[in-house]
């Protein structure tokens, strides 16, 4: 019984790096690069077709493994979200957020407005600009509720400590493969402050019982 759990929160994990998360942002980012030439969009065009191809099967095969799992969709999100919850989560928010402004140092703004600043660059109008912004946030809200997914998926199969070591490491120190964009040392600083901020998030998940804590650190993470 035992091996077979093995079994299946080994086949879980395969399924959702390759097909849910990274194999499948890879294979779409390496198409685009094979059609424009470049892994980072250079206009806001490019940038919609793929983001967007993402969001959507992305979506679609989250909702096929949620199937297989015999889970649905309020189970990304379940849990409360009180005054605990929200104080465990600033808490957190915080501490990152004193990581960013140490790193940037005097040149640090809002990511919200630095991210606003490239799709203005790769856009030729601000309200394309705007639905650009506004693609990536989706893209953000549909990549936490799937990491959400990792963590129940885990959780059901192989237990508690799966359940937080599966996203630090699948999601959080696997930001290392941004190698193929930026350098290796910043690939792998990015990767070990990923696998923190998962470790730390998904611990706090797991204390709380609640989905929502995730969502609301990520969210504001991505917006500060």
């Amino acid at each position: 019984m035992l091996r077979e759990k093995t079994k299946q929160l080994t086949l879980f994990a395969l399924v959702w790096f390759i097909f849910i998360n990274w194999g499948l942002e890879i294979v779409i980012g390496m198409a685009f690069k094979g059609a424009t030439g470049s892994w980072i969009s250079k206009t806001a065009y490019v940038y919609l077709a793929k983001v967007w191809t993402i969001n959507l099967l992305k979506l679609l095969a989250g909702i096929l493994t949620l199937k297989w799992l015999g889970l649905n969709f309020r189970d990304l999100t379940s849990g409360k979200f009180g005054r605990k919850e929200f104080v465990y989560s600033t808490a957190v928010v915080l501490l990152f957020l004193a990581v960013e402004i140490a790193y940037f140092g005097g040149s640090y703004s809002f990511q919200i407005i630095r991210e606003f600043h490239y799709h203005l660059r790769i856009s030729p109008n601000e309200w394309l600009a705007v639905l650009s912004l506004a693609s990536e946030y989706v893209y953000y809200v549909i990549e936490i509720l799937m990491v959400n997914l990792l963590y129940v998926g885990a959780l059901k199969l192989g237990g508690k400590r799966p359940a937080v070591l599966l996203p630090t490491f699948l999601w959080g120190f696997a930001h290392v493969l941004n190698i193929i964009i930026v350098p290796p040392i910043q690939a792998f600083l990015l990767g070990v402050y990923m696998m923190l901020f998962a470790l730390l998030t998904y611990g706090l998940a797991l204390k709380t019982r609640s989905l929502k804590v995730p969502i609301f650190i990520w969210l504001v993470t991505m917006a500060l």
